[in-house]
Parts: C-alpha cells; sequence; structure tokens
C-alpha cells in the first residue's frame, strides 16, 4: 500500500427495512486504545477492521486480503486463488510480527480459520477482471468478539444512489509499501473515485457497470491488497457501522492513480446464494 491520506467518509444512511445487512452483527468497531503511526504511511487504528482477513497458504505464504462476511463465510477476489494451493484465513490479525496481547479492555486473538470449501463465480474472466469477486467458506463457524466481526453488506439496492455518492472510500491491506513487499501492520488509505477513464487509461481496462476506478496519484492500493475491502462508515440508525463498498482487484505496476474494484452492491443475489446455500 502506497502513502496515504487519511480521512473517512460519514453519511446517515436511510432504514429502508429490518433487515439491511447480511449479518446484522456486522460493522461496529470497539473503542481505539492505541494509535500507531508509520513513517510513510498511516497504520489502521487497532481497532477499525475486525473484520480483515489475512488468507495465506497451508505452506504460510500470504496470498491476498479479504473479509469476514458471516460467522463462516470470507469475501475476496477470484484471481487470488492459486492452482494446487489450500487456503486458511487468519482472523483477529493486525500486527504479524506482534503476539497475541491486550491493550486495555482490549485483546488481540488471532484465529486460524481453514477453508472448507472455495467459491469462485463461474464467469470470472482474468483478462478484463470482470467477475472478480469469490467466498471462502471456513471449516467452522467463527464466534464473534470485539476483535473478529463481520463487516457491513448491504442486501437491499434500493441504497445503490447513497452508495454511489460515498466518496473518497477507505482501503484496508498488509500489501506491498514504499519499502517493503508487504506490511507488517495493516495499513490504510482513502482512495477517491475516478471516472472509468482513468482506469482505462492507467490500468488498462474497460470498466463495466459492475466495477468502478478509484485511486489518488501517489497514493492507492498495491500488490498484496487484492482481495481487500474499500469502503466507508455510515450512521444506520443510531449506530456506527462500516459498509464494504468494494473488493480490490487490479491495479497498474506502478500502484498510482487507479485501481479497478469488483462492485459489491452489483453481485449481492449471488453472495446471497452462496451464503444460504452453504451455511
Amino acid at each position: 500500500m502506497s502513502s496515504v491520506l487519511v480521512g473517512f467518509t460519514f453519511l446517515l444512511l436511510p432504514l429502508l427495512g429490518s433487515a439491511q445487512f447480511l449479518d446484522m452483527a456486522c460493522g461496529i468497531r470497539a473503542p481505539n486504545p492505541l494509535t500507531w503511526r508509520a513513517q510513510y504511511a498511516k497504520i489502521a487504528g487497532l481497532t477499525s477492521s475486525p473484520w480483515m482477513a489475512f488468507i495465506h497458504s497451508t505452506d504460510n505464504r500470504f496470498i491476498c486480503g479479504g473479509t469476514l462476511i458471516t460467522n463462516r463465510h470470507v469475501l475476496t477476489a477470484a484471481h487470488c486463488f492459486l492452482d494446487d494451493t489450500e487456503l486458511v484465513a487468519r482472523l483477529g490479525e493486525y500486527d504479524r510480527e506482534a503476539n497475541d496481547m491486550c491493550h486495555g479492555s482490549y485483546c488481540t486473538y488471532r484465529i486460524e480459520a481453514y477453508v472448507e470449501t472455495a467459491f469462485k463465480h463461474r464467469l470470472y474472466n482474468n483478462v478484463s477482471m470482470i467477475h472478480d469477486i469469490a467466498i471462502l467458506r471456513l471449516q467452522k463457524r467463527v464466534q464473534y468478539t470485539d476483535s473478529l466481526r463481520p463487516i457491513c453488506i448491504v442486501t437491499d439496492t434500493k441504497w445503490r444512489r447513497h452508495i454511489d455518492a460515498l466518496n473518497p472510500l477507505t482501503g484496508t491491506g498488509w500489501g506491498k509499501t514504499e519499502k517493503e513487499n508487504d506490511s507488517g501492520k495493516l495499513r490504510t488509505v482513502d482512495l477517491v473515485r475516478q471516472r472509468p477513464e482513468v482506469c482505462e487509461l492507467y490500468a488498462q481496462l474497460t470498466l463495466t457497470s459492475k466495477q468502478f476506478c478509484a485511486g489518488n496519484e501517489y497514493r492507492n492500493l498495491c500488490n498484496g491488497d487484492s482481495g481487500g475491502p474499500v469502503g466507508a462508515l455510515i450512521l444506520f440508525g443510531k449506530t456506527k457501522r462500516f459498509i464494504q463498498v468494494g473488493i480490490a482487484s487490479f491495479t497498474n505496476r506502478q500502484c498510482l492513480m487507479a485501481s479497478s474494484f469488483t462492485d459489491v452492491l452489483s453481485y449481492v443475489d449471488w453472495i446471497r446464494a452462496v451464503v444460504n446455500y452453504h451455511q
């Protein structure tokens, strides 16, 4: 993840029904007892992203990012699948170089959640990067804690115009930095939405309506951030929740200007079908 601009989007979104999210326990952060800073980038708040999944192989190779969306499912990108590679989703991860510990009342406990089955969208195209979305079904259900909680997936398409108005969007990941191939601590970056033509110019991709373009001139997601989320903090009723808007899909070699993202709301029927059928 290259250099960042820090902030957040915070909008009041409508209450359109009783069940707006895939998992109603989603998107809630615990108070942050610590603030970390780095020389070149913003380190994510300790409690900012309890839904992040650090996806690695059984021989401990870092593969991609992802997000916990239910107590048994992780959302990621289809291109994160490698032939003959068994995947593990490490949940509750924040600082890869630190042991589990407590910071006041907030404790970080990692879980190595083995993947039982993976569902890649059947129309995924590794050239156009269309339908770059997948779901991992874990062998066992996980128990929610302050440091392990699902991200919000909006299930009502009536939210479309509100979600499309969220700008900038916040991305998180352990991807490549200015000096390292990947980051020890979870990092965050705010990305401004860009016209599709910007991705066509800098990422050499012609986007469809199920993708969107976002990025900044000197700040962007990078290698290793694939599969991770971009989203925004919203006010739902009286509760602040973080919703996932996109999945990091493709960028350019310099990790500058623009990246392509899979639009999550465009796939909500597919997500619900996979989750409901493979509980």
